[in-house]
């Protein structure tokens, strides 16, 4: 059976490497375009705090009647591996043993507005974990064949950075960090300021730290809103610590306020076994293309909806 599934909505930025490799390709168009080669580069397994990775049977997905652009998204499996305890069955006994386990989540990609869509599986980790695992995986290759860096965000819930603020007595903390400028439709007043920046100083990302020791920090909306609302759309992360709810202090980041999405995916079995198929033959499980199809295009009508300002 097919289920709805929750989808993290996070974006991917790119920024150049003055120091690096001395010849490297230049930007392909759409420049969103950097990290196909790393999707498609099957078999290939990263580390991530110790754990293996893999990326798994990406390609580009076609529409069935111009539902949505042709060439512009990939889908595959982000998987993670785990070890579990099999037992076999011998006379008189049970013998146990440990299995390679592995653990795949839906994962499609937008080169154009640079969107990356990951199910959002337990099993797997936490939003940070799944979003610490793709960057893993993107960021040797990219930066060996075009050096550039690549930066994953989340794109965060608007509005809720102020809510925290305005819900909380005491606010110790504010922190934020602003990838300099990489995606077209994010705040202007920002990505102005950032830009001179850039050509000042020439750096990747812009940290801004506000404290008070007493909790008596003041956020004032200008120019702090120009800022969130940058980061809002997938350039940046913020934390706020406030008092916590029992005593002591408590950080509230924007990767908890991530935007998510429900899309209508294969049973988790279908998925299971696509992604066993998939690692074994590093190509697309048979009969994968409709369901793809279909759920690309619940992705490009949720980015026409609900995701562009």
């Amino acid at each position: 059976m097919k289920g709805i599934k929750p989808f993290l909505v996070l974006r991917y930025s790119l920024i150049e490497n003055k120091q690096g490799a001395l010849v490297s390709k230049p930007l392909p168009i759409p420049k969103g375009a950097v990290v196909v080669s790393a999707l498609q580069d099957d078999g290939r397994e990263f580390v991530k705090n110790k754990v293996r990775y893999s990326f798994v049977g990406f390609s580009y997905v076609d529409p069935v009647a111009d539902e949505f652009p042709k060439g512009r998204f990939l889908v595959g499996k982000t998987a993670k591996h785990k070890i579990t305890k099999v037992g076999d069955k011998i006379p008189g006994d049970i013998i146990s043993h440990d299995a390679d386990d592995w653990v795949p989540i839906i994962t499609i990609v937008d080169i154009v507005d640079q969107y990356i869509f990951v199910q959002h599986d337990w099993r797997f980790g936490t939003e940070e974990q799944i979003a610490n695992a793709i960057h893993a995986g993107l960021k040797d290759p990219v930066l060996d064949e075009y050096n550039y860096s690549i930066f994953i965000e989340p794109k965060t819930i608007k509005g809720e950075f102020w809510n925290v603020v305005r819900s909380h007595k005491k606010v110790y903390k504010v922190e934020l960090e602003l990838i300099s400028p990489n995606i077209l439709e994010t705040n202007v007043k920002a990505r102005d300021a950032l830009k001179a920046m850039k050509e000042l100083f020439d750096q990747d990302e812009v940290k801004i730290t506000l404290s008070n020791e007493y909790g008596d920090l003041k956020v004032p909306p200008a120019p702090i809103e120009d800022y969130i609302d940058y980061i809002e759309e997938g350039e940046g992360k913020w934390s706020v610590t406030t008092e916590g709810e029992h005593a002591g202090k408590k950080t509230h980041k924007s990767i908890s306020a991530i935007v998510t999405i429900d899309l209508d995916i294969p049973s988790d079995e279908v998925v299971m076994s696509e992604g066993q198929l998939e690692l074994e033959t590093g190509k697309p499980a048979p009969g994968r293309f409709d369901n793809d199809a279909r759920i690309v295009a619940d992705v490009y009508a949720a980015i026409g909806k609900s995701l562009r300002r």
